[in-house]
């Protein structure tokens, strides 16, 4: 690719596995529960020295690229079982040696372990905090702690905290569970006062089919869809909605693409994915949840210690990521939503027959409802053209 003037594009968000334990045993966790058992082999937290050497590699990497700004998200496993001392120390050494960027901290927690004094705490740190939740009391099933008891109760009176606190709430991380209401998981979900909201579908791939994705017939836009249908519904819903604005990340993304703009992430579009997973011995791997393809999909083989991000971007898995169009199978390419869906998650598109240059196995889903979206999207635009003047 790079003799034919191609070039990659340079890494902008750095997902920090701080904590690679978590006291949530989530039945749907790519991390834990999908088989990819690369998790065991690593220490429980991310140490101030590797910590150190990773700031030096994204400085460096900043440096050479002259880049705007940087995100540095914190994940786990579950990141406040770092102690809120140690995550208050891990931050300010990552500000200290970074504080020449323009640098933005998130961190994603199911805030269960969130009170008023750690929700105090990560105020003063000028972190946002995302939270995972998947609606009503009934849709959050999935989400038992490691001792099998619910979570729900326990998560929004963690996000009551961290809404107290202007600015910290950063919005919420839904995964769907086609058993429950659409409609009812998103007005729930906004009585939270989140700021945002993310659908996501459930990880898997043409050989972990998700529930309800029996059709093997890959590309098929005459199977059924179901979370196609699941995504509508919320999209009406969304759409037409009269109360506090919220912002709805896969939808607004569409409209964004179908308008001729961008995506803000990897899901959508053919734009260059610029994100890379640090593990928290310091090892550099792909997107993490390209391991529920298969065990260790996600690793380089790079490390901090001896590698720089210009070397994670040379490495074919990177590449294959930021190549747009050519990485996509034929059937992707002809496709007329080719350039919103782009394919989806890469770790959705994998088998063993064609490995990841295949369809997304949510093909019809996307097709399903990217087709709906350009139809409201037609009539709304037709109707103000339609206004007198």
């Amino acid at each position: 690719m790079t003799a034919s003037g191609w070039s990659p594009s340079p890494l902008a968000e750095f997902v920090l596995k701080i904590q690679t334990r978590c006291n949530l045993n989530c039945d749907y966790c790519y991390v834990y529960n999908m088989g990819d058992e690369s998790w065991k082999d690593q220490p429980h937290s991310m140490t101030l020295a590797v910590a150190d050497q990773l700031c030096r590699r994204i400085a460096e990497h900043a440096e050479a690229h002259k880049l705007p700004s940087v995100l540095l998200s914190l994940h786990g496993g579950e990141p406040l079982l770092r102690g809120l001392q140690p995550l208050q120390e891990l931050v300010e050494l990552v500000r200290a040696r970074l504080d020449h960027l323009n640098l933005e901290i998130s961190m994603q927690t199911n805030a269960t372990l969130v009170d008023a004094e750690v929700a105090d705490g990560l105020a003063s740190l000028g972190i946002r905090v995302g939270v995972s939740l998947d609606g009503t009391d009934d849709a959050n099933g999935h989400r038992l702690d490691i001792h099998g008891r619910r979570t729900d109760e326990r998560t929004l009176a963690g996000i009551r905290e961290l809404a107290a606190h202007d600015g910290l709430f950063n919005g919420i991380l839904c995964v769907i569970d086609l058993r429950n209401d659409p409609v009812e998981v998103f007005r729930t979900l906004v009585e939270t006062g989140a700021p945002s909201i993310d659908f996501l579908v459930p990880h898997g791939s043409w050989m972990k089919r998700p529930l309800g994705k029996r059709s093997t017939r890959k590309g098929d836009l005459s199977a059924p869809a179901p979370y196609g249908e699941w995504l509508v519904s919320a999209f009406d819903e969304w759409f037409g909605w009269t109360g506090r604005r919220v912002k709805v990340r896969i939808f607004e993304d569409i409209v964004h693409l179908l308008l001729g703009g961008e995506a803000s992430y990897e899901v959508l579009g053919l734009g260059p994915a610029t994100l890379v997973t640090v593990e928290a011995d310091g090892a550099l791997e792909l997107v993490d949840h390209i391991g529920v393809a298969y065990d260790g999909a996600e690793h380089t083989g790079l490390s901090v210690f001896n590698s720089s991000f210009d070397d994670v971007l040379r490495h074919p898995g990177v590449a294959c990521r930021q190549i747009g169009v050519e990485a996509l199978v034929s059937q992707c390419r002809e496709c007329d939503f080719a350039k919103v869906c782009g394919a989806g998650l890469i770790s959705h598109r994998f088998d063993t027959s064609g490995g990841f240059l295949n369809p997304t196995v949510y093909c019809s889903d996307m097709h399903h409802l990217i087709g709906h979206i350009q139809r409201e999207l037609q009539n709304r635009i037709g109707a103000l053209a339609a206004r007198p003047a």
